[in-house]
């Protein structure tokens, strides 16, 4: 009886719809950037301040106050004791990096003498990770952020964003005046290339769910996507008209995007790749400048201290067995196996937490097996890579 109850609630537990909320105030300053590790821990950042949380953002408490000069972009955790946070330190005209080895707890500056504001900052591993700023700046770390490597600069625009899909590909965005600019590489930013695009606008976000499937989008609500790795390019309708200044995508047709202005909210959901999008937001009178999900519950900061929350509805068996997807058996006792039609690249656990606890890389196989025998009876989520995109759904442990 025990093990069917467990079942029914991690199969009851799908059907909850996502709905955003407006958390309690810990500070008026604008939040730029978030990032949780899992559901307990959590940074943000904003004007010269990062604030972390240990209990899913119930509270919060600041962990750096930098002086008046400074300004704070973007936080990112590299692993659970390390994560690094970028800027610009405007009395000495360098970006700025600062980091924290334990936690989040404190933070100090990581030494960079390159001229130029840092606005967004990726990792791909523990130790790997790329920054991107003004004057085309890309930066790369190996070592988790204690030092950092030019890679790429040549003065002509400006970059916003940076996303990787893996190690190996990855692109940045941004651009100059009223014109937009895409790099890629396929070789960890050894080289970076121009992607031809018809963006007549400054983009501010790039996101690729998968290989073939992106998005860019920026000023004025403008948008485009591509289903060919970037050779064409279409124009979604977002039926938005104020800035958007990032996007999360789950798979190549389930995605968010957030903006607005200082008193307009701008979240927005699509189901079906950016066909139509539906407006999310609750009338917080405010913009947004970041999103961030982990496990199924996300995160989104803004003007005036604004944090939303939600947790967000995950596949169901059927759902993906129309996808080509099968995962057997669910619940299971101590292997589960997933198969797919296409291309498998890695299959990894969460817990209830949002806190990974197996992972493993196929390589472009069809099939993965994994062994929760040592994981405790209960609901767990799936987190399955394939060529098509990212799925998300739950399973339960007997």
């Amino acid at each position: 009886m025990k093990y069917f109850y467990v079942f029914i609630l991690c199969w009851l537990s799908i059907s909850v719809q996502a709905q955003w909320t407006k958390l309690p105030a810990f500070t008026t300053d604008p939040l730029t950037s978030v990032d949780f590790l899992d559901t307990e821990n959590g940074l943000v950042c904003g004007s010269n301040k990062i604030w972390r949380t240990t209990n899913g953002s119930s509270s919060w408490t600041a962990v750096y106050t930098g002086d008046a000069n400074i300004s704070l972009e973007e936080v990112r955790w590299a692993s659970d004791q390390v994560a690094v946070a970028v800027g610009i330190d405007i009395a000495n005209n360098v970006g700025l990096i600062v980091r924290s080895t334990n936690g989040g707890q404190s933070w100090a500056k990581v030494s960079n003498s390159v001229v130029s504001i840092f606005t967004d900052l990726t990792f791909v591993s523990e130790t790997v990770g790329y920054l991107c700023g003004g004057n085309t700046r890309i930066l790369k770390t190996t070592n988790g952020g204690a030092t950092w490597t030019s890679q790429f600069s040549d003065n002509n625009s400006d970059l916003y964003s940076i996303h990787f899909l893996n190690e190996n590909e990855g692109y940045a965005a941004g651009g100059y005046a009223n014109t937009g600019r895409l790099l890629h590489t396929t070789n960890g930013g050894s080289t970076w290339t121009d992607v031809s695009l018809p963006a007549p606008f400054l983009i501010q976000s790039v996101f690729f769910p998968s290989a073939n499937v992106g998005y860019v989008a920026g000023v004025a609500g403008e948008m485009r996507k591509t289903v060919d790795g970037g050779a064409n390019w279409t124009e979604p309708m977002t039926a938005n008209t104020s800035n958007i200044l990032d996007l999360y995508f789950f798979d190549n047709d389930f995605g968010y995007l957030v903006g607005g202005t200082l008193t307009v909210t701008s979240l927005q959901r699509t189901e079906n790749g950016g066909s139509y999008w539906s407006n999310v937001a609750p009338n917080t009178g405010a913009g947004l400048f970041s999103i961030d999900v982990v496990g199924t519950t996300g995160y989104a900061v803004g003007v005036n201290g604004t944090v939303l929350k939600t947790d967000i509805m995950v596949a169901a068996d059927e759902q993906l067995k129309a996808m080509g997807v099968t995962v057997f058996p669910n619940p299971a006792f101590d292997k589960i196996q997933v198969v797919a039609e296409q291309p498998l690249y890695f299959v990894e656990i969460y817990d209830a937490n949002g806190r990974m606890l197996r992972r493993q890389e196929v390589v472009g196989n069809d099939k993965a097996e994994l062994d929760v025998s040592a994981l405790p009876a209960g609901c767990f989520f799936l987190k399955i890579g394939l060529e098509n995109g990212i799925n998300m759904m739950k399973m339960a442990k007997l």
